[in-house]
């Protein structure tokens, strides 16, 4: 061996990754700052969980997942094969001494196998099998081939060794009498002349140590950078709740004084990105996981998570010079072009249902909703520039409280012959239990409109006592906010907030999992501290306390999980608790459901805008829970409801299928317990 080799090799390899990967994190390091490192206990479990244990990969999908952490693994437990080599480069007859290093040498062979099956998995896989999200790479098959590179020469080295020197030096003896792979290829090397062992053992010594280096050096140049910056990523993530919508300081947007040329509302240019946001781009692994369930990309329009990343990627490293510039003074102009419209296609950004799929499926929890929703608030307060459906719909707002543009005293009418009781003063807050808040959907839409008649029913037959705030109820503004109208919205919730607050109100129901997330997740921010629970959640606990005793009715009954429900805030048993209360058989899953369902489509704005492009969202979504040839497709959302009946209406299925909202099916099976409720 060659010490001078070795070192040279080694500045190589090293110096050629600092500098290249430097060149990706100084573009990191000179966009926005956000702190992210607050709990740091909760960091250092996202690391071990889904960074070391992979969890989250091998959970979403087993084979694939196990195939990947193998490698993974595999990848971290031989760095200190090389460490090894390294210092034999150093001093020839080098080993790991005693038991440990014998088990070491068995623990060794045992990974370096495992590793080329994992391998030969995921060439077939790719290249055989190929699964849709998974798009042509050349960098894939270069890795994989130099990864198997690594492995069978390592293998081969040992052999080799174990022929030329196991005879002779003690250490070398002891190595092998426990690594099994390499003593099996000794003695297949064995009748070999020395010249030829000799020209082996330093032909895979030396091939096996460029390959590493190679690998080392062109980790920063492409996807597999994620090597590096994976776990940093894990430790750096977001966390808290799975939605949040960035503030914007409407004080100072609004104050007398400021001047339009330095307020930064929203993303506009690469220079208003985090620096998690670069980050994340460049530690994309293009694994295509985001695409799995993503409404956008399974109905063919242009956004899917990888697709952002890559092309934001692509976009820093162009204006690399710009980037690394002195920033433009306050006055002048960004030299950076726009965002959106160049490197994120208006088509894209609206296309966003929000429903938050591609960020729990990605095995190392990169993020996408905080950039696409402040570059929907620079389009919309800043630049003016939305898709023209919304301008009705944020005039409505505006001027009724209520996207439906209905008068806002007619809110409670659906209730006119219901006798439910309003809470219009803070002295009632001891006479109710619960303030229903109903929301805009609910009280406007004829199909929400029946799912809160249904709910009143259920909570008069729990005993509950309830109240609505009827007219004095606003909207909570969610879609507002999740369309980039930040303004509209803090001015939604400022009212609202001051009207429960002003009434005393302590616990709220309702049946709207947007309005639920909002409330519960968003207004603190303003003020609002409440107990928030979803109508599922109550009427399970109704049932687990006997106050409820519907009779099981149903068949064939298929849940559609609401993604601000299941994902945005992980409420997945209560529905389907209620659900085996009231079927006579096991209640049907479509194949995407639970943490993987796909959306109905009506999220993030999406409600009140066309689908010109690919299939409708809605449309999937039903045929999918149609596959189950089910009789009776339940919701707990007041727009998967309206979705839902849309999509059987579509695919002329609405005589034999029904869709109802838990509410409903519980409160018919309350009051017909003799009678089906299927169609």
């Amino acid at each position: 061996m060659s010490p001078i080799g070795i070192t040279l090799l080694m500045l190589a390899g090293f110096g050629g990754f600092a500098w290249l990967a430097w060149r990706k994190l100084a573009l990191v390091a000179a966009l926005q700052p956000e702190p992210r490192w607050r709990r740091p206990g909760e960091r250092l479990r996202a690391v071990l969980v889904n960074g070391l244990l992979q969890q989250r990969m091998i959970a979403r999908e087993p084979k694939a997942g196990v195939m990947h952490a193998v490698i993974f693994l595999g990848f971290m437990t031989l760095l200190a094969r090389k460490l090894q080599l390294i210092a034999i480069g150093y001093h020839e007859p080098f080993v790991y001494p005693g038991l440990a290093g014998g088990l070491f040498a068995a623990a060794k062979d045992a990974v370096e196998l495992a590793v080329l099956a994992a391998l030969a998995y995921a060439l077939h896989r790719r290249y055989v099998l190929r699964p849709r999200r998974l798009e042509p790479n050349r960098e894939a098959l270069l890795v994989l081939s130099l990864i198997t590179v690594i492995m069978l020469t390592d293998l081969a080295y040992d052999g080799f060794r174990f022929a030329l020197f196991a005879d002779t030096v003690p250490g070398i003896a002891h190595e092998r009498d426990f690594a099994f792979a390499g003593r099996a290829l000794s003695g297949w090397f064995a009748g070999a002349s020395p010249a030829a062992l000799q020209a082996g053992y330093q032909a895979a010594y030396w091939l096996q140590l460029a390959t590493v280096f190679a690998f080392l050096v062109i980790l920063p140049t492409g996807e597999h950078f994620h090597i590096a910056t994976a776990l940093p990523a894990l430790y750096l993530h977001r966390g808290g709740p799975a939605n949040q919508v960035p503030t914007v300081d409407l004080e100072a947007l609004m104050a007398d004084d400021a001047d339009p040329a330095t307020l930064k509302v929203g993303a506009r240019t690469a220079r208003d990105l985090t620096w998690k946001d670069g980050f994340d781009a460049f530690t994309c692994t293009e694994c295509g996981r985001c695409k799995d369930a993503c409404p956008t990309f399974l109905t063919g329009k242009p956004l899917a998570l990888k697709w952002v990343h890559d092309a934001v990627k692509h976009h820093l490293l162009e204006q690399r010079a710009t980037l690394l510039a002195p920033p433009p003074g306050a006055a002048a102009e960004d030299p950076l072009p726009s965002l959106v419209g160049g490197v994120i296609s208006e088509d894209a950004l609206w296309a966003c249902t929000t429903c938050g799929y591609c960020e729990a499926a990605c095995p190392i929890e990169l993020e996408h909703l905080p950039k696409f929703f402040r570059l929907r608030q620079h389009r919309v307060l800043m630049e003016g520039e939305f898709p023209h459906e919304f301008k009705p719909v944020f005039e409505a707002w505006e001027s009724q409280g209520n996207p439906w543009g209905l008068p806002a005293q007619t809110r409670a009418d659906w209730a006119r012959d219901l006798d439910v009781p309003r809470w219009s003063d803070a002295a009632q807050a001891a006479d109710f239990d619960v303030l229903f808040y109903v929301g805009s959907a609910a009280s406007f839409d004829p199909r929400g409109q029946k799912i809160a008649r249904a709910f009143v029913a259920v909570m008069r037959a729990a005993g509950v006592r309830f109240a609505i705030l009827g007219e004095a109820e606003g909207s909570t503004g969610e879609c507002a906010r999740r369309a980039g109208n930040e303004m509209l919205f803090q001015t939604l919730a400022g009212t609202l907030t001051a009207t429960l607050d002003g009434l005393g109100v302590t616990r709220i129901v309702t049946c709207d999992p947007h309005a639920f997330n909002t409330l519960a997740n968003e207004y603190p921010a303003f003020g609002g501290r409440w107990q928030v629970e979803h109508h599922s959640q109550a009427i399970a606990r109704w049932l687990r306390e006997g106050r409820l005793a519907p009779a099981p009715l149903l068949e064939r009954v298929l849940f559609h999980d609401p993604c601000y429900l299941g994902r945005h805030n992980e409420e997945y048993a209560a529905p389907r608790a209620v659900l085996r209360a009231l079927a006579k058989d096991a209640p049907l899953e479509a194949e995407l459901h639970g943490a993987k369902a796909m959306c109905c489509g009506a999220g993030g704005g999406r409600m009140w805008l066309e689908e010109s492009i690919g299939t409708r969202i809605n449309v999937l979504r039903t045929e999918q829970a149609l596959a189950r040839s089910p009789r009776v497709i339940a919701t707990a959302c007041p727009y998967c409801a309206l979705m839902i009946d849309d999509g059987l209406k579509s695919l002329d299925r609405a005589g034999e299928v029904v869709a109802k909202d838990i509410a409903e099916l519980v409160a018919e099976a309350l009051a017909a317990p003799t009678r089906s409720t299927n169609p």
